[in-house]
């Protein structure tokens, strides 16, 4: 019986063990959502990072199973501690971090920046403050020199010889010449004055001809002063934000940089909330990773909000992995494999190239 019962016995075994191979463990993938890298929609997980790993999981063979955390601290912790096996979204490989997990090799480089309100105003109103520029100063300046010098050496030419049209006193015959100039700028002549002589005849030519140009330039600074875009940022970078209330996200790098420098820094658990604080005025900017705020502004355009100054603090985005996991090695390979073949730079253009660059 005992003999029976053996080959059964290493049969049942033999086919335990097939099974194991066959089925093994699920993955377990950590997610932090952050548009356009990790989020959902219409029910499914989507955006960059997650479409990396599906292609990473689909060239290694490996099985996953998916669970969303609400903040970046917790998706550390979990890969951390082990209850985790890949961290998955926009995760910036940094020293501090590296000391406790292992990364893959970077994916996408991003930065910080600083997204603030934009002020616009619409009317005439706007239109007529828009008047009130340095250029358009300028501009006027330069004309009435011009007219003032040309009514000068008008009359000094003319009051002796055409003394009917610029009389030889001083204040009546430059005012009558200055008229002459200005109609003459506005209409190209004067009707009921002219000059007579060689030399005021000379000023005339260049006058006219010197006014075509000037009343050109003078039209065009004037209407690109009255129709520019108004739109522009109450700041200019981060050095402006000394002393305000600055909004970022929580357990992010960039909450460690601002923490670190001294700002006084307020900690939202997303962009839209952070948004919401600043739309509202409750903190003057919005501090974060560059293509998370630029992808916001795309999507949100009637928010009013503009990035501005350049990039700073450059990091580098990866897959977070507990320290020594076995998986990193398999996954680097698959990573420069997609990266060789060009699947990355077309999974960049599906997710960051805007219709107008098509």
């Amino acid at each position: 019986m005992k003999t029976t019962l053996l080959p059964i016995c290493l049969l049942l075994a033999a086919i335990s063990v097939s099974a194991a191979q066959a089925s093994p463990t699920p993955l377990r993938v950590v997610v932090k959502t952050a548009e356009p890298f990790a989020f959902e929609h219409n029910g499914d997980l989507t955006g960059y990072s997650v479409d990396l790993w599906k292609k990473v999981a689909e060239e290694t063979g490996l099985s996953s199973e998916t669970l969303i955390v609400s903040t970046v601290p917790e998706l550390l912790g979990a890969v951390q501690n082990g209850s985790g096996d890949v961290g998955v979204g926009a995760i910036s490989i940094t020293p501090e971090r590296e000391k406790v997990l292992d990364f893959s090799h970077p994916f996408y480089k991003s930065g910080l920046q600083v997204m603030a309100r934009a002020k616009g105003e619409a009317g005439a109103f706007s239109a007529f403050r828009a008047l009130w520029s340095r250029n358009v100063g300028e501009v006027v300046l330069v004309l009435l020199l011009a007219v003032f010098l040309v009514s000068h050496v008008l009359w000094v030419v003319e009051r002796k010889i055409n003394a009917d049209s610029f009389p030889e006193g001083y204040v009546r015959g430059v005012w009558e010449s200055t008229w002459w100039s200005i109609a003459t700028l506005i209409s190209g002549g004067c009707e009921n004055k002219a000059p007579v002589g060689v030399a005021g005849r000379l000023v005339a030519v260049v006058w006219m001809l010197g006014g075509i140009g000037l009343t050109s330039y003078i039209t065009a600074t004037l209407a690109s002063a009255m129709t520019v875009n108004t739109l522009s940022a109450e700041i200019s970078g981060l050095s402006d934000l000394r002393g305000a209330s600055v909004a970022t996200i929580k357990g992010s790098s960039a909450e460690s940089l601002l923490q670190r420098s001294g700002f006084n820094c307020v900690s939202y658990a997303d962009v839209p909330a952070a948004a919401d604080a600043l739309h509202s005025g409750s903190v003057k900017a919005v501090v974060y990773d560059s293509p998370i705020l630029r992808y916001y502004i795309a999507q949100n355009p009637s928010a009013s909000f503009s990035l501005v100054g350049q990039p700073f603090d450059p990091q580098d985005y990866g897959f977070a992995l507990p320290l020594g996991s076995p998986l990193r090695k398999e996954i680097n390979a698959a990573l420069l494999k997609l990266q060789v073949s060009g699947w990355i730079g077309e999974l960049e253009k599906k997710w960051f190239e805007t219709p107008d660059a098509e």
